[in-house]
């Protein structure tokens, strides 16, 4: 059957198990995802929050909201979705102890050192994934495991073959998976976007993103808006997604309106509830926030110009009409805890009302009843006194009134005693038992007494390397692409020297979504003697522990703080590239490690966003046979785009560097990040960095050394 463009099926038993989980920006939100029938919420507090710019909830706000939501069987999750600062690891845990004291449900999290720190004072409180971890293979899956995380929110990037993959895999080792069914598609991976931070310092991955791809771009031949991709919506496939295992339909927008929330929510409640959604909620729902329509481009395999679009004039025309069909949606309170209720009258007795939902019981006195005068008290009136519970969230389910003849009582009586009996249930629902934890935060040195000892070189191509073989012995290391490594090994043409060898990392792909290609690749790298290799996911960690290489982490990793380093040391890494978005204060205040070298892009073009729909593509055509191809900004500034393994990276217009500054980069070593450049321009830089010959002019940039993020 097909309606408004969706074919609907019957639905199985799994969808009506799976939970609809809803974005909560502020109260208004929270009564209307609740209202309309949500089973779960995720909000932020005012701090450590992807989403800063909206409401979000203080310390009473955040005390109430939990209260409600248990009030009516909705569980919530709290978005620590962030990096976070060594300066504010202490205040992000004591958010969560109050949290935890709350009775939230779970919390979401990115940065692996706080995860490892909550999960250390918290054991008993579940830790969700969240996709700003850039979770796009099933191989991370192990070590969030390990690490303690009970669900997992992948990247909105998978197809439907991989996400079949990757909930098989989850449910081996008993890990929930939450997939993003609705809302807002960013053109970058989740957690690997550094454009608003270094176009305006405003960083995502702290977030404060500025919605730099929503601005004009512009590939040749495209649409001059080629980094906006349409909303997502999978309303059609929930049942098949429910099949595949997963436990959750997350719609985004903790941003948007009440009113999004509210229609989001009840499409996704009748496709649960009835196995279709009525034609004029799906309008509602395309009218109240769209750019251009929705896609479902990823899951389906099917990218390109169709899945890029804007805000246009027609999607901002929110009518009073349609708020007002969506405001009835909300109005008054969801009826939909079911409650037993007895009620007893008995001579010379106190009546007695007994309720009870949820497991939980309650029984409230009132007056003792009286010999009635004229009518008795009927039991149907008794009935409909007591089951008048409009305004709540219950409503009566299985009413027994028991009355001895000839007695009465006013009705006021029983509307008090009814009154009184949900109040106090009330308060029984909304108790919690969980103590205060004496927060452990294991003491590091602050003693930052590193300094630059070398340099490791990242070169993009073989040629790149060849020309600097003689200088090699002068670096602390280098790597290439793990393919090319691979062929240039292969090929007895290409003249390797042992030093060669052993100085090698194969730099795995940011983007990879086939662990199977990975595990092929790692195992021809380690025949031809290759030991150590850089991971700038989780999933790569994961393949490279399994073969026994030496890892060196990548900035993918977004290691921002002491403890972030430290639980990377953890699951396997030597060598760590920290985070990009640091400055040289916060370098600087990073505390002792055991085993692992840190190093700081000192040089390159910085990758601003990895994308696996190629905005290249959405111009004249896809741009293979090149080295790279190029965007434009609204300031004419060009941007270089290269493709590998399925996914693009944009690059920065200007090059990081800080050879004029190394004195004040408190690590152990600098890490030149090699892209477009010449074999010749990579050999000049690499001699001028060993030389301590500074460099400036328009072509470079401090990045964010000076100022940080917000």
């Amino acid at each position: 059957m097909e309606l408004f463009g969706i074919t609907w099926r019957k639905r199985s038993y799994l969808i009506m198990k799976t939970e609809i989980l809803a974005p909560v920006g502020n109260e208004e939100m929270l009564v209307a995802a609740v209202r309309t029938g949500t089973d779960a919420v995720y909000f932020g507090a005012s701090r450590f929050n992807a989403r800063r710019n909206a409401d979000n909830f203080g310390d009473e706000q955040l005390k109430k909201a939990i209260e409600y939501c248990k009030l009516n069987n909705v569980k919530s999750y709290l978005t620590l979705n962030t990096v976070i600062k060594d300066s504010e690891i202490y205040d992000a845990l004591e958010l969560v102890q109050s949290a935890y004291r709350y009775g939230i449900d779970a919390i979401i999290v990115q940065d692996l050192g706080l995860a490892e720190l909550i999960h250390s004072n918290f054991p008993k409180l579940a830790l969700h994934a969240s996709t700003q971890m850039s979770v796009h293979s099933a191989a991370a899956l192990s070590i969030l495991k390990e690490m303690g995380f009970c669900r997992v929110v992948p990247a909105r990037e998978m197809s439907k073959s991989e996400l079949k993959l990757f909930c098989k895999r989850a449910k081996e080792l008993n890990i929930e998976v939450e997939v993003f069914v609705h809302g807002a598609l960013c053109m970058c991976l989740s957690g690997q976007c550094y454009f608003s931070a270094f176009l305006g310092g405003r960083s995502a991955n702290r977030g404060l993103c500025a919605g730099t791809c929503r601005l004009p771009f512009n590939a040749k031949g495209g649409t001059g808006y080629d980094l906006s991709l349409k909303d997502l919506s999978l309303v059609s496939n929930l049942n098949e997604l429910a099949e595949m295992g997963v436990c959750s339909f997350k719609i985004e927008g903790r941003m948007k309106r009440p009113e999004y929330v509210a229609s989001a929510v009840t499409a996704m409640r009748q496709m649960v509830d009835k196995g279709y959604a009525d034609a004029e909620i799906l309008r509602l729902l395309e009218q109240v926030f769209s750019r251009e329509g929705f896609t479902s481009g990823y899951y389906e395999e099917k990218l390109g110009r169709a899945m890029f679009g804007i805000r246009s004039e027609q999607d901002k025309m929110l009518t009073n009409e349609a708020l007002a069909k969506i405001h009835v949606l909300y109005r008054n309170e969801r009826q939909k805890i079911p409650l037993k209720m007895v009620l007893n009258l008995k001579s010379g007795n106190a009546t007695e009302l007994f309720i009870e939902a949820d497991d939980i019981k309650v029984t409230v006195l009132g007056d003792i009843p009286q010999v009635a005068v004229n009518v008795p008290l009927s039991r149907e009136r008794a009935a409909e006194a007591i089951s008048k519970l409009g305004g709540t969230c219950y409503f009566a389910d299985d009413v027994t009134v028991n009355i001895e003849n000839g007695l009465t009582l006013p009705v006021s009586a029983l509307n008090k005693m009814r009154k009184e009996a949900v109040s106090v249930l009330n308060s029984k629902k909304i108790e919690v038992q969980r103590e205060s934890n004496v927060l452990a935060v294991k003491d590091i040195a602050k003693t930052n007494s590193r300094s630059i000892k070398g340099f490791f070189a990242r070169f993009a191509t073989l040629e790149q390397l060849l020309l600097c073989k003689d200088v090699l012995l002068e670096l602390l290391g280098y790597s290439l692409p793990a393919e090319f490594l691979k062929k240039a090994f292969e090929d007895e043409k290409t003249p390797i020297s042992d030093f060669m060898l052993n100085a090698a990392y194969a730099e795995l792909p940011r983007g990879a979504a086939s662990d199977e290609s990975t595990k092929n690749l790692l195992k021809s790298l380690k025949k031809n003697g290759i030991k150590g290799v850089v991971c700038s996911n989780i999933s790569g960690l994961q393949l490279a522990k399994e073969q026994g290489f030496d890892i060196m982490g990548g900035f993918g990793l977004n290691l921002f703080n002491t403890y972030s380093v430290k639980a990377a040391e953890k699951l396997g890494v030597e060598r760590a590239v920290i985070s990009p978005e640091m400055s040289f204060n916060e370098i600087c205040g990073l505390g002792d490690t055991e085993n692992s070298e840190l190093f700081s892009m000192c040089y390159g073009r910085q990758p601003l966003m990895l994308t696996r729909n190629c905005p290249v593509r959405n111009g004249v055509g896809c741009g293979a046979k090149k080295e790279y191809c190029t965007i434009t900004d609204r300031k004419k500034q060009t941007f270089p785009v290269i493709c590998r393994n399925g996914f693009s990276e944009i690059l920065n217009c200007k090059i990081t560097d800080v050879s004029d500054s190394l004195g004040k980069l408190k690590a152990d070593g600098g890490y030149l990040y090699f892209t477009i450049e010449t074999p010749e321009d990579t050999l000049e830089t690499i001699k001028e960095f060993l030389n301590n010959k500074a460099r400036n002019g328009e072509a470079y940039t401090r990045g964010l050394f000076k100022s940080g993020v917000l």
